[in-house]
Formats: C-alpha cells, sequence, structure tokens
C-alpha cells in the first residue's frame, strides 16, 4: 500500500549547491504485506521452537500433523503458543492448580477438565480441532484480527501483535490462517531494480537512529542522494523499498517531481512503525524517465527487531464458560 507526499524542501548553505530534505511516508495501515510461502514443515518449526527454548520442541511433527488434518496452518498454532505462554514455558498456575500441558491457554479454568491435556501432543490436536471447528472457521472468522476478540478478548491488540509476529516469522499469512490459504493467493515478489552507473549516488550510508528497536516503537532513517555530474537532472520520484521479517513488504515513497542541479544533494528521512519482531532491510530506488533505478547497494540497512518483554502477553484470564459447551 502506497502513499505519495510533496517534499519539504529547504535550501542550505555550504559547499553543496543545495540541499533539499524529502520526507518519505507511507500509510501505516496494511503497509507491510506478507508474502504467501508455503506452511512450515516439522523440522522448521522445531528449529524455531528450539531457539525459543520451548519445552514443546519435537512437536514438529504433530503440529504439521494436527494442521493438516484440520485445515490451520501449523505457523498459526504455533504462533498462538508464542503469544499465550512463551511456547509452553509459562503454564498457567493458579492456588496450586497448575494446567498441564496448556501451551495455549484454551478454555483455561482452574475447575475445568478442558484446560488440561495429557501431552503436547494431545493439546496441539485439540486446539487444531478447535479452530478448525465451529467456533472459529465455522464462523468464518479466518485471519489473525478477526479470531483475536474471540479468543482473547483481554489484551486483544498485544495477542495480535505477538501471534502476527511470530506467524510471519515461521513464513504465515496473518490475513488466514487456513492451511493453503495463503498459497492461494500469491504475493507479489519486489525485487531491486539492476544498478546502473547514473549520476545519483548514496552519500555515504543510511543512518538509524539509536531508538529502542522494538515492536510497538518506530525507526527513523536519514540518507543523503546526490547528483554527482555537470547537468541538472529530474527525478520523478525516490523509494525506500522495505522487506519485513518473513519477507513482508512496503514501499516508502515520494512521487513529486524533483530537480537536482549539478553537485545538488537532497537529504531523505522517513520513519515506520515496527509492528513485526525479526529481520528489516531495504534498498533505495529513484525513478528517472519512468524507470526504476537502484542507489547504492541492494541491502543499504539491516537490522533487528525484538519483542518488548511486557509485551510478551502471558493471559492468565479465565475464559468465558460459555464458550467450554462447544465441546
Amino acid at each position: 500500500m502506497r502513499n505519495s507526499v510533496t517534499p519539504i524542501v529547504r535550501a542550505r548553505g555550504g559547499l553543496l549547491a543545495g540541499v533539499a530534505t524529502l520526507l518519505l511516508a507511507a500509510a501505516l495501515t496494511g503497509a507491510f504485506v506478507p508474502p504467501a510461502a508455503a506452511a512450515p514443515d516439522a523440522a522448521q518449526i522445531d528449529a524455531f521452537l528450539v531457539a525459543q527454548g520451548s519445552p514443546m520442541t519435537g512437536t514438529g511433527d504433530t503440529f504439521v500433523a494436527a494442521a493438516g488434518a484440520y485445515g490451520v496452518d501449523p505457523a498459526f498454532l504455533v504462533a498462538i503458543a508464542g503469544a499465550e505462554t512463551s511456547f509452553g514455558r509459562l503454564l498457567y498456575s493458579q492456588d496450586g492448580d497448575q494446567c498441564t500441558y496448556n501451551a495455549f491457554n484454551w478454555f483455561y479454568g482452574p475447575t475445568w477438565p478442558t484446560s488440561d491435556f495429557t501431552s503436547w501432543e494431545d493439546a496441539i490436536a485439540r486446539v487444531a480441532a478447535g479452530l478448525g471447528g465451529d467456533l472459529y472457521y465455522g464462523c468464518r472468522l479466518y485471519s489473525v484480527d478477526a479470531i483475536a476478540p474471540k479468543y482473547c478478548p483481554d489484551g486483544t491488540a498485544n495477542w495480535v501483535t505477538n501471534v502476527k509476529s511470530f506467524m510471519v516469522a515461521l513464513g504465515g499469512n496473518p490475513e488466514d490462517t487456513r492451511l493453503g490459504a495463503a498459497a492461494a493467493t500469491p504475493a507479489p515478489e519486489p525485487t531491486p531494480p539492476s544498478t546502473e552507473p547514473g549520476l545519483v549516488a548514496l552519500a555515504g550510508s543510511v543512518k538509524l537512529d539509536r531508538g529502542d528497536r522494538e515492536v510497538g516503537q518506530r525507526i527513523y532513517v536519514w540518507f543523503t542522494l546526490t547528483n554527482t555530474g555537470g547537468q541538472p537532472l529530474e527525478l520523478e520520484g525516490i523509494r525506500l523499498s522495505l522487506r519485513g521479517p518473513g519477507d513482508s513488504v512496503g514501499d516508502l515513497v515520494s512521487n513529486a517531481p524533483l530537480t537536482l542541479a549539478a553537485g545538488q544533494s537532497t537529504e531523505v528521512s522517513a520513519s515506520w512503525p515496527l509492528d513485526l519482531a525479526g529481520r528489516w532491510q531495504g534498498w533505495i530506488e529513484v525513478t528517472r524517465d519512468g524507470k526504476a533505478s537502484l542507489v547504492g547497494e541492494d541491502q543499504a540497512f539491516v537490522f533487528w527487531v525484538t519483542l518488548p518483554k511486557e509485551h510478551e502477553l502471558r493471559r492468565w484470564e479465565l475464559r468465558d464458560s460459555t464458550l467450554d459447551q462447544a465441546f
């Protein structure tokens, strides 16, 4: 999703003939779209659980089998376990009553027998059946956003953030959590344009602010483009093409025409919300004569985003007892 803005130009003195300050912007809602990807296999899930220090490590085959049986993306199942109990590391305990193997906080209540499971495998299979059954998919609730208010009525926003982050890290599509749904609507895979040794050059490197690189924060970047030739250059647009975790994509752009005199530079700034944990990178493009070309390297910057500890959602609220009637 893209949104262009008019550049803000400020003349500056000094050695350069002039410096323009340009702000790139993008629509914040839906700016980053996770591409379609195959569901993670057992080995990928187990590797992910190992990295999280999860006691559920070794259940990759179970996640894949349960997902296939009930039509649920295994990435979604794993993501719920991450958002609810840090992948089974922090199970509910109250007044000496600790749930058993309930990594999903599935209908948890101290006296509810449906809250306890006999094994991780039992929990995974029953939760997959519940998601694929009448309560969720049967009600045409398919996306993380649609499922969240019913699954997590308290702390819903944080739950959505966590589930989406973990799901995208495993290659899932939060817009449709059903198995195979993502592959049915493949998203385009943007790639950097070919490098042309033109007259627009990146002066120095892309600068990143030193703020917290955590989900819920914003990141700010600055870079300078210079006309290294002896003639004015007409630019039709400048784009910062972004890749988020799981190869989610988004663009920050300005489509306002810009003329750079010989030797003139333009300073460009941009910011966006960090809504996904994982690896972020990007490249810079300019458009001349209707053709985009790469400026600098195809990886102009790279950094990692983490989930704040306070956002590692660990909800211990009781479920609505009426939902228990479904089982």
